[in-house]
C-alpha cells in the first residue's frame, strides 16, 4: 500500500521487510519506484526497505517547472525523514544514481553506503548515449503500450534476453507497469535536472562513505565508460562489472545484482561508524 510524505512535494512510497538496516532505493528517468521489484523482495529478507516515486511520476506530486537533481535529492530525504530513518543503504540506477551521489555530498550522514547502478557524473559528453540508444529512448517516451514495451524493451536489454524465453513474462510485467509514460511536461522537468546533474568535481569528498559503482558493460543509453569515470573520480570505491548487461540490469541480472548489493550492505555495516570516531577523535 502506498503512503504519501507530508510537505509541499508529497512523495508516493512504500516500505517492507521489518529487521536489519535500512535501504532506500531511487529509481531512474520517468520510471515509477516499483520498477525495483526484482530487488525488494530479495534485499527485504535482510534489510528495511523503502522505495518511492520521484516528483514528476506515478503517485507522486509533479509541480509546475524545471526540476534539478538537488530538488529531487531533498525529496529523498524528505522520505528518510518520514520514515524516521537517521541514516540507510541508499541505491541508485540512472538518474536515481544522480540523485543518490547529490544526495551524499548534501548529506552525507544520512548515508550508511552509496550503490551506483549505470549512472554518471554529469557533463554534456556523459549526456551522449550511443545513437541507437538516444533513437530508443525518444521513441520510448513518445509511445504508449505495445509500442512503447517493445521500444523500452531494446533500450534496456540485450539481445541475449530479448530472443530468450523469458521475454514473454518480462513484457507481461512492463505491460502491467510501464505501458504508460509520464506527462510530457514531467519528463522535460526531469531531463533538464539531468542535463544540469554535475557532480565530478565535488565526488573526492566522498572518500569515507562505502560505494559500489555497477557498470552494466552493452549499456546503450549511459556509455559504460561513464562508470569507469566514476571509479576514477572515487578512487575508493568499488568497481563491479556486468559482462551480460544492459541498462535494464536491475532486472535482467537482478540474482547478481541483489547479490553484490547485499554484499556491499554488510561490509559497510561492519564499518558503519569508523570514520565517525575517527572523525570525532580528530575533532
Amino acid at each position: 500500500m502506498p503512503f504519501k510524505t507530508s510537505g509541499p512535494v508529497r512523495l508516493s512510497f512504500e516500505r517492507t521487510g521489518g529487521a536489519g538496516t535500512s535501504v532506500l532505493l531511487v529509481m531512474g528517468f520517468g520510471m515509477p519506484g516499483r520498477a525495483w521489484m526484482s530487488q525488494v523482495p530479495a534485499l527485504s529478507r535482510h534489510h528495511r526497505v523503502a522505495w518511492f516515486d520521484n516528483r514528476g511520476v506515478g503517485e507522486s506530486d509533479a509541480p509546475p517547472g524545471f526540476y534539478t537533481i538537488g530538488q529531487m535529492a531533498g525529496d529523498a530525504v524528505s522520505v528518510l525523514d518520514h520514515l524516521g530513518w537517521e541514516d540507510a543503504h541508499v541505491v541508485g540506477v540512472s538518474m536515481g544514481g544522480m540523485i543518490s551521489q547529490e544526495l551524499a555530498l548534501r548529506h552525507r550522514r544520512r548515508l550508511r553506503s552509496l550503490s551506483l547502478i549505470a549512472t554518471h557524473a554529469g557533463g554534456w559528453n556523459a549526456l551522449r548515449p550511443t545513437w541507437r540508444g538516444l533513437q530508443l529512448f525518444f521513441q520510448a517516451n513518445g509511445a504508449s503500450g505495445e509500442e512503447r514495451i517493445a521500444t523500452l524493451s531494446k533500450l534496456l536489454y540485450t539481445d541475449e534476453l530479448r530472443l530468450s524465453p523469458e521475454i514473454q513474462q518480462l513484457h507481461a510485467e512492463m505491460m502491467q507497469n510501464l505501458a504508460n509514460p509520464a506527462a510530457a511536461r514531467s519528463r522535460i522537468a526531469q531531463f533538464a535536472a539531468v542535463a544540469r546533474h554535475r557532480t565530478a568535481r565535488r565526488l573526492a569528498r566522498l572518500a569515507d562513505l562505502p560505494t559500489l559503482i555497477i557498470q552494466p558493460a552493452q549499456d546503450i543509453l549511459i556509455r559504460p565508460a561513464e562508470s569507469e569515470r566514476l571509479k576514477r573520480l572515487m578512487p575508493h570505491a568499488e568497481l563491479r562489472v556486468f559482462a551480460n548487461g544492459g541498462h535494464g540490469l536491475i532486472r535482467e541480472c537482478a540474482d547478481e545484482v541483489n547479490a553484490a548489493l547485499l554484499e556491499h550492505f554488510r561490509k559497510a555495516d561492519r564499518g558503519f561508524g569508523e570514520p565517525r570516531a575517527r572523525a570525532s577523535q580528530g575533532a
